[in-house]
């Protein structure tokens, strides 16, 4: 019996500790506060391009026994608690690198993960902490209604370009020409303005010219790559023009030469060569045909002639024709010794560009080409002078028949003989340098000084008033 009661007191002895020791260690655990888990650094906020990864750390210390979960805190719903994702979005998963780091991660982010997360610990009391997720947006342009960048206008009209874009940050758009020109933007005022580039999402052109043609690119940005940006061609139609640089050519027996027909046109023409009455030119051992297009609506034709001869001579036509007219230009071709006028001077080339102007009521024209223009007309302007300064610049020689051979090397030319007869010769000096042929009286020597001054000499009263007479 007394055995029976020793044995009872030391089983209860030692089954009172065992059952008080887990308890013992975790009043030891909550009364030591270096025991208990806590957060090693904030929990940073993150920024992240839509359709990209999310990835959000939590950094705790001592977690011990704890767990850790994530909650999407203004949905209040349950991402999921330590290694266990409770949420059914297929795109949320969880991943530890050992007691320390907890992440949650997201993949393929969309607009609707933005938000604020909490990490939080279940002590008591909760320990937590939040970061928010923001889900940034690259810019895109919307489509247009048409279906289609490109857009078809006439010469003089007006019209307007769109390229609106969405993004998160809200995008910025600016447009700029892809030749690397000037936007040309006219006021109703009539003022003109030009930029390197424009900023907004419409760009309006007021009284288009065929030298606003060309593709006009939008951009799109707000700071998250990749920009987007599109491509807009502007067509312009107007009827063929064509400038003829030189109208009249002179050339020797054998030589070569070419003529050029500058032609403006869109859509673009169909050029070709006309000569005499009708007769289509054709590229052979004769005749060189080419063209260069020098832009979307300029092209040069040129006709090359090959070992000039008589039958060579004539007028040649240069054609442009598309859908909204025909045009020509006329090149007279004569053979060089059968001029009859020595100071036949070519004739200024015909410039259209002015008569277009003032058909499209001052439209703008670039000032490359007016400076050009005026560039040419000055060099045109300069030869007429020295052409017509012959008795300075020009040999004479005379032959036994009383004729004159006049020799004339105009650049880039042969040299050009005239057969002149000493009247033609005088009459053209006489007419040419000063205009009248009252000039070439015999009466010119009584003008002089000398004798104005011996006949006031000869009037008997003037030796009182004018002593100086008498020295003379």
């Amino acid at each position: 019996m007394l055995a029976n009661k020793t044995n009872g007191r030391a089983s209860n002895s030692w089954t009172l500790p065992i059952t008080l020791l887990p308890w013992l260690f975790i009043s030891m655990a909550v009364t030591d506060s270096r025991y208990l888990p806590e957060f090693e650094r904030p929990l940073p906020n993150q920024t992240v391009t839509l359709g990209a990864e999310a990835v959000l750390s939590c950094h705790v210390a001592h977690l011990g026994g704890y767990k850790v979960g994530w909650i999407k805190s203004d949905s209040k719903a349950i991402q999921a608690i330590h290694t266990h994702v409770i949420t059914h979005n297929t795109r949320i998963s969880v991943r530890h690198f050992g007691h320390s780091v907890w992440q949650l991660v997201i993949a393929d982010v969309q607009r609707e993960d933005e938000g604020l997360f909490m990490c939080q610990i279940n002590t008591d009391p909760m320990k937590s902490q939040v970061a928010y997720l923001r889900v940034v947006v690259p810019p895109e342009i919307e489509p247009t209604d048409s279906g289609t960048n490109d857009v078809m206008t006439s010469e003089g009209s007006s019209i307007k370009l769109g390229c609106k874009a969405k993004g998160d940050p809200p995008p910025t758009v600016r447009w700029h020409r892809e030749d690397g020109e000037d936007i040309t933007m006219r006021t109703v005022n009539g003022e003109r303005l030009r930029f390197a580039t424009y900023e907004g999402e419409t760009l309006s052109l007021i009284r288009i010219s065929r030298l606003d043609m060309g593709v006009y690119v939008c951009t799109a940005s707000n700071g998250i790559p990749p920009a987007a940006s599109r491509r807009i061609a502007v067509n312009i139609n107007f009827n063929p023009v064509i400038n003829v640089p030189n109208q009249l050519i002179w050339s020797t027996q054998g030589n070569n030469f070419t003529m050029e027909c500058n032609v403006e046109a869109f859509p673009r023409s169909v050029n070709y060569w006309i000569r005499g009455d009708g007769e289509l030119i054709i590229s052979g051992n004769k005749f060189g045909v080419s063209e260069v297009r020098d832009s979307i609506f300029a092209s040069r034709m040129a006709l090359t002639v090959h070992s000039f001869e008589k039958s060579d001579i004539g007028k040649y036509r240069c054609i442009a024709k598309n859908s909204l007219g025909e045009v020509e230009g006329r090149i007279h071709v004569y053979e060089s010794n059968s001029w009859p006028a020595a100071r036949a001077t070519t004739r200024r080339s015909i410039d259209y560009s002015e008569d277009l102007e003032e058909a499209n009521n001052g439209l703008d024209h670039h000032h490359q080409h007016r400076q050009q223009h005026q560039q040419r007309r000055q060099q045109q302007d300069h030869e007429v002078d020295e052409r017509n300064d012959v008795e300075d610049e020009d040999e004479i020689h005379q032959q036994g028949d009383g004729s004159l051979i006049l020799s004339m090397a105009p650049p880039g030319r042969d040299t050009l003989h005239y057969q002149l007869t000493t009247t033609e010769r005088s009459l053209w000096r006489s007419g040419s340098r000063s205009g009248s042929s009252a000039l070439a009286s015999p009466w010119l020597p009584l003008f002089s000084s000398a004798a104005f001054t011996s006949l006031l000499c000869l009037v008997p009263s003037f030796p009182r008033f004018i002593p100086f007479c008498r020295y003379i």
